[in-house]
C-alpha cells in the first residue's frame, strides 16, 4: 500500500490507497515503519518524505472497521491506541528527518501522522482536521498532545479542532507556523519536502518540551456543537478537554501521550462512541441527544 522512490539521497514514501483516500490501516503503518527502519542507518540517505498518492488526500485518517469490536472496552481501546502509535513513536526518536508533503486532506490519523513528522510543507489546497468528535471519539495516537507541544502558539486553534471538528487550512497552518512552506504543484511539493529533509540532515528538531506554558483560555470550555452547529456529545467533549489539560501539565512527553491513550480508552466506553461509530458504519447521522 505504499510506493518507495528515491530523489537522490531522500527516500520518498507515497501512501497509495486512492480509493480510500490513502487511509491508514495497521498494514500501511507497518509498511511505512519498515521503510524507515530499513534506511535508518544508511549513510547514503539524508532523510525521508511522506506524501499521499494523487492530489485529493494526504491521508484521510484511520480505517475504523476495527473500532466496533472495541467499543465498551476501555482497556482494549487504550491498548489499541498504543499499538497504533508504533510508527509515530519511532519517528519521535529518529536521527534522520521525516518531512510530510501534505498534498491534500489530512484528517484524523492522517493529521496526526503529518504533525508527527519533523517538518511539514503543504499544498495551498490542503486542509487539516480532527473530525473524530463528530463520531463521538477522539484522535488517540497523539493528536491531543503533540500539536500543543510543537506549536503552543496555535493552542487555541487546536482546541477548537479537537472539541468542535474545526478545519485548519494550509494557509492558516502556514501563518501559525505549523507548515513551513506552501507549493501547489504536486511534484514541486515533493521536491520542496526533499529539500527540507536535506536542510534538516544532522539537525533533526530536538526532543519535544517536557513542560508547557499555555494560557488557560487556550484550552477553555467549548460548546458541545460542531463547526456547523450540529450538536455533539457533552461527555465526549469534556473527555477531550480534560485530557488536553492533563496532557499539557504532564511532566514528560511519554506521560502526556499515555494521557491520550487512556482518554481514547475512556471515550470508547461511552454511549456517544457507540452511537457515532455505529451510525457512521450504517451511513446515517449520529444523534448525540442527551449524551
Amino acid at each position: 500500500y505504499i510506493l518507495v522512490d528515491k530523489l537522490d539521497d531522500v527516500v520518498v514514501i507515497t501512501i497509495r490507497r486512492p480509493a480510500q483516500m490513502n487511509a491508514l490501516t495497521d498494514r500501511v503503518t507497518d509498511e511505512i515503519l519498515s521503510v524507515l527502519q530499513e534506511y535508518a542507518d544508511d549513510d547514503a540517505v539524508s532523510g525521508f518524505v511522506i506524501v499521499g498518492y494523487g492530489t485529493r488526500a494526504f491521508c484521510a485518517g484511520a480505517d475504523i472497521g476495527r473500532f466496533p469490536e472495541m467499543l465498551g472496552d476501555s482497556a482494549a481501546s487504550a491498548q489499541y491506541a498504543r499499538d497504533c502509535s508504533r510508527l509515530l513513536v519511532y519517528i519521535d526518536q529518529m536521527k534522520k528527518p521525516v518531512v510530510a508533503a501534505v498534498n491534500g486532506m489530512a484528517l484524523g490519523g492522517g493529521a496526526e501522522l503529518a504533525m508527527r513528522c519533523h517538518a511539514l510543507v503543504a499544498s495551498p489546497k490542503a486542509v487539516f482536521q480532527f473530525p473524530e468528535i463528530t463520531l463521538g471519539i477522539l484522535p488517540g495516537i497523539g493528536g491531543l498532545i503533540i500539536p500543543y507541544r510543537k506549536w503552543p502558539q496555535a493552542a487555541a486553534k487546536f482546541t477548537t479542532m479537537l472539541a468542535r471538528g474545526d478545519r485548519m487550512s494550509a494557509k492558516e497552518a502556514f501563518s501559525l507556523g505549523v507548515v513551513s512552506a506552501l507549493e501547489e504543484e504536486y511534484e514541486a511539493l515533493v521536491q520542496l519536502a526533499a529539500a527540507k529533509a536535506r536542510e534538516l540532515k544532522d539537525a533533526v528538531p530536538p526532543v519535544l518540551p517536557a513542560a508547557l506554558d499555555i494560557p488557560a483560555e487556550a484550552v477553555g470550555d467549548q460548546e458541545a456543537a460542531a463547526m456547523d452547529g450540529t450538536p455533539l456529545s457533552k461527555e465526549a467533549v469534556a473527555i477531550i478537554l480534560e485530557a488536553v489539560r492533563a496532557g499539557v501539565k504532564a511532566p514528560s512527553v511519554a506521560e502526556a501521550l499515555d494521557v491520550g491513550y487512556e482518554a481514547f480508552g475512556k471515550i470508547a466506553a461511552t454511549a456517544a462512541a457507540k452511537e457515532g461509530i455505529n451510525s457512521f458504519l450504517a451511513g446515517k447521522k449520529p444523534d448525540f441527544g442527551g449524551m
